[in-house]
């Protein structure tokens, strides 16, 4: 049956790609007619423009005598009368020819003595060796057209017009013929047919041009249009004669793009006829069996999991579509058991902290009042520095005991770090410090006690005795993060204590039991367990030049 199916499938596809392939040759003979019809209404349109040009040397508005009564006057002297004529005539043939700028030169030959009034602009048609032959019209010829290269790359069409002195009554008298040269660019323009594989010849009685495209092979453009067939095998060709004159017009493009187009067809069609043979002999003796045993593994799994419980993962043995559902359902159930890992460690480091919160409070409120007096005391005897301090040691006593919340903003967290530093120059009067906090960074979250942790540390660890510390606080912006930097210039660390310190900081929360409660593990755990396991400590340090600690933490404004 499927090969019955096979063969159905590989007849109808033959059939079917070669009705396409006569589709497409029969829509690509009438595109390009439709492209020859165009060139050929460019081509008549200029022509009518050209004839309309000999309406103007009959009459001028702007003065009394037309063109054409001064070309009849003009005697070819040097008199000044003659001088102003010929300048008037090659001002109005200049003005004539800057009308189209297709146009490259316009002539007008006077019958009577050959005399020749021209404006060249580029090509000069009188050059050529059979000009007196062109200008030669019949008694009953009033207009030809000539085909004529004048370059490897140029082409140009030459329209001689004759025209008759309008005074003659009865037979008509010649005064001369009006001679314009066209570039043949106009035709591009106007119809845009000329592809990169293809020829346009114009040609004849009186000569041909071709305009070929550039990836069209020159021993092609040689040949004979007239004799090559419209069902040609490597060509198409598509032939209009032109209603007005007996110009003819010809375009061949080469079938190698349509060739390669169909062979691609018919290649693609095979192996899709190849490809569904085997998928279907695939689907019905062993697909389906083995991915409804799959399927019914993953159900039978998710029916089974019960949250907090051990669940061995699918054993993925095989990598196909199947494999997406059994891995999602393996890093499902990895997530959840990391989810609620984390969960039992942060509540279980919350505990550790609010029972060392309650070690270290004794009445709070008693030792906020003792302050107070004390600062009053020292208003009283005049001490302001040391009423100043008492105030600042009571702000950030009150704010601990008062901001119960775990993330505060960076202006709350830097207002009472200043108050702290501040009550550290009281001990250390070398002490100098600086925080740069941007204005529209104010509002942005961070964890409470995120900061001093990092600055006692200085305290304790990084000060030279005897040389004045500096500690520079600076919060930037950095694409959708904060980075808050601190950064000082003690003692510094070496390096080996330096990478040590590094790879605690990349333990799991649950292997740091052996870190300290207050200090950079502290800090670094709690910026993880709030904002996620990206965002963090960073420490760079070097012997006797200082270290700096960055927090990164998320982009997020604490809301109104």
């Amino acid at each position: 049956m499927i090969v019955i199916q096979s063969f159905i499938i590989l007849i109808g596809g033959q059939l079917n790609i070669i009705r396409v392939d006569r589709l497409i040759q029969q829509r690509e003979y009438e595109y390009d007619r439709k492209d020859m019809l165009v060139v050929q209404d460019a081509y008549n349109h200029k022509l009518k423009q050209i004839r309309t040009n000999v309406l103007s040397l009959f009459f001028d508005s702007t003065q009394s005598e037309s063109i054409l009564e001064k070309i009849k006057r003009y005697k070819g002297t040097t008199k000044a009368e003659d001088l102003t004529l010929q300048a008037e005539i090659q001002q109005f043939l200049q003005s004539m020819a800057y009308t189209d700028e297709s146009i490259r030169s316009i002539l007008f030959v006077r019958n009577s003595d050959e005399q020749k009034f021209a404006f060249v602009r580029y090509f000069d048609p009188s050059l050529l060796p059979n000009f007196e032959s062109m200008i030669s019209l019949k008694e009953d010829e009033f207009v030809k057209v000539y085909p004529v290269d004048a370059s490897p790359t140029k082409q140009v069409l030459i329209f001689i017009l004759k025209v008759n002195d309008p005074n003659t009554v009865g037979m008509k008298q010649t005064v001369g013929n009006l001679v314009v040269s066209i570039d043949t660019g106009f035709l591009q323009i106007e119809g845009d047919p000329l592809h990169a594989d293809s020829i346009i010849e114009l040609k004849n009685s009186n000569g041909t041009i071709r305009m070929s495209g550039n990836s069209f092979a020159a021993d092609i453009s040689q040949i004979d249009l007239d004799a090559r067939k419209h069902d040609s095998k490597d060509y198409f060709v598509t032939q209009v004669d032109n209603t007005v004159d007996d110009m003819v017009f010809t375009m061949l493009i080469s079938k190698k793009q349509l060739k390669q187009s169909l062979f691609a067809m018919k290649k693609n069609q095979w192996m899709t006829i190849v490809a569904i043979v085997f998928l279907n002999v695939f689907i019905a003796f062993y697909i389906s069996r083995a991915l409804s045993k799959r399927v019914n593994t993953v159900t039978r799994n998710m029916r089974k999991y019960t949250p907090g419980e051990f669940v061995n993962p699918i054993l993925i043995q095989k990598q196909d579509e199947f494999t997406v559902l059994e891995e999602t359902y393996n890093q499902l159930i990895l997530k959840l058991s990391e989810f609620i890992q984390k969960e039992y460690v942060m509540e279980i480091k919350s505990k550790e902290a609010e029972l060392q919160l309650l070690h270290s409070q004794v009445n709070p409120h008693f030792l906020s009042n003792m302050l107070e007096i004390l600062r009053m005391q020292a208003i009283k005897e005049n001490n302001l520095n040391l009423s100043d301090t008492i105030y600042q040691l009571s702000e950030i006593f009150r704010w601990n005991i008062r901001n119960k919340e775990t993330v505060v903003t960076l202006y709350e967290e830097l207002y009472y770090i200043e108050y702290y530093l501040k009550l550290q120059q009281f001990r250390f009067p070398k002490l100098q410090f600086r925080i740069v906090l941007p204005q529209n960074l104010q509002n942005q979250r961070i964890v409470k006690f995120s900061v001093q942790p990092i600055v006692e540390n200085v305290f304790k660890h990084a000060m030279n005795k005897g040389k004045e510390t500096d500690i520079h606080i600076q919060v930037i912006e950095a694409y959708d993060s904060i980075r808050v930097s601190v950064k000082d210039n003690g003692k510094g660390m070496v390096a080996d204590d330096l990478d040590l310190l590094i790879l605690k900081m990349q333990k799991p929360l649950a292997d740091t039991k052996d870190t300290p409660s207050v200090g950079l593990m502290n800090v670094h755990a709690r910026l993880q367990l709030i904002f996620g396991e990206p965002h963090g400590l960073e420490v760079q340090s070097q012997i006797g030049e200082g270290t700096k600690v960055i927090l990164h933490i998320p982009k997020n404004e604490v809301g109104p």
